[in-house]
């Protein structure tokens, strides 16, 4: 039986000197890689001594030490496509997750993890092809994947968007570490987000979600029914209630009233980070929501930990939400129809505060919208402000 070759040679010339290439071949669709340097495998190989190959049964040599070796065929390249992304996304033995919790604690959190592999298991894995490995991903399945999404799934740009986070992050490290030869998600059909007009519940309907997580407070986690609370009654944003932490809680200068230092946010692409716009702020909460935020923290100060320990995620705390608007009578055909997201409690909060003749130099100070003279004029911020804003936040909170 004829041998398959497995790669060839070539020179290249370069200024004054040629140099030699090897083209690997794909070892399941016999097409040609991307060309690597015999003299860059030979350092990768650790073999040291400076001078450029110029005999091409040396070049034959070190191409086909690289191949044995493992660094352009490793075992994890030869993976599925669709298990690599699922270690990758594996909380207990995921190698990236370690670096990344490393260097940043918190980046990457267990519920988030979890997410993704939900992702990849319910959305992604079914548009594959089957049996489809890591080495052989082509940007074609990557753009099969997305416009599925949109059109067979019907879901929303934003969520498609997320999704797509679930194999294209394991891509970007597959690549990285040299695990495949080139990345396919970088000539990926971008997702464009397409933003409708955020909706806003009414005060009535903000008096209903807050009676139903009176009424139901045993029955919820305790950290989505704070977060929920916390959004309702200052305006935060989902990724600044996800990322409290106690230690930016601090007492005021008003009986009763404690003052939330908003200075943190967190998202699933860089994990722990500055505000939006990186404009730190403050809102006062009365000192009740403060003990029981105290109460529910973890041992890092986290207020709102998840059960599995680190940050609650976004699309946990969304569902939580949207079954909370299920119970009261706002169904998913009308949240897609009026746009209701967790996000519209902010805009609902600003709607609430200007009807209750707000001003809106102080809605804007608590919820971080500026444009350049609103800032020069903000610099420093008055507690006055604050409290004069926290009429609102008391009045809501109430009816708790």
């Amino acid at each position: 039986m004829a041998h398959r070759t497995e790669f060839y040679l070539y020179k290249r010339k370069k200024q004054k000197n040629s140099y030699w290439y090897v083209c690997y071949l794909d070892r399941d669709s016999g097409k040609q890689m991307t060309a690597k340097s015999i003299d860059v495998l030979k350092e990768r190989l650790g073999l040291w001594d400076f001078r450029s190959v110029t005999r091409r049964d040396e070049a034959v040599i070190i191409a086909k030490k690289a191949l044995d070796s493992g660094i352009i065929f490793s075992n994890e390249s030869n993976m599925l496509f669709i298990d690599y992304c699922l270690h990758f996304w594996d909380w207990d033995n995921s190698e990236y997750i370690k670096l990344r919790n490393a260097a940043k604690a918190g980046s990457i959190g267990k519920e988030y993890a979890h997410n993704m592999s939900f992702f990849l298991k319910k959305h992604v894995e079914k548009y594959l092809p089957e049996n489809l490995k890591l080495h052989s991903v082509q940007t074609r399945h990557l753009d099969k994947v997305i416009t599925s999404l949109r059109e067979e799934a019907n879901l929303a740009s934003g969520t498609v968007q997320l999704i797509a986070l679930s194999f294209t992050l394991p891509l970007k490290e597959a690549y990285r570490k040299n695990l495949i030869a080139e990345n396919p998600a970088l000539k990926m059909m971008k997702v464009i987000r397409v933003e409708k007009e955020r909706g806003c519940f009414t005060y009535d309907e903000c008096l209903s979600i807050l009676d139903y997580l009176k009424t139901h407070k045993d029955s919820l986690y305790s950290s989505y029914y704070l977060a929920i609370t916390l959004a309702m009654v200052t305006g935060m944003r989902s990724g600044e209630v996800r990322a409290l932490n106690i230690r930016d809680i601090e007492k005021s200068h008003y009986e009763g009233l404690w003052k939330v230092n908003i200075v943190c946010s967190i998202s699933p692409y860089s994990g722990l980070k500055g505000t939006k716009g990186k404009y730190d702020r403050a809102a006062f909460i009365p000192e009740k929501l403060k003990d029981e935020l105290f109460e529910n923290a973890d041992s890092d100060g986290i207020a709102l930990p998840s059960k599995w320990g680190g940050y609650i995620s976004s699309p946990t705390l969304r569902n939580t939400f949207y079954g909370i608007l299920d119970e009261i009578g706002i169904d998913a055909e009308q949240r897609e129809e009026r746009n209701l997201t967790f996000h519209s409690l902010r805009h609902s909060f600003s709607t609430l505060g200007r009807d209750k003749s707000i001003s809106q130099e102080d809605r804007m100070v608590v919820l971080g919208h500026k444009s350049k003279e609103v800032n020069d004029r903000y610099t420093h911020i008055s507690e006055e402000a604050l409290y004069r804003v926290s009429t609102l936040t008391s009045e809501l909170f109430s009816k708790l």
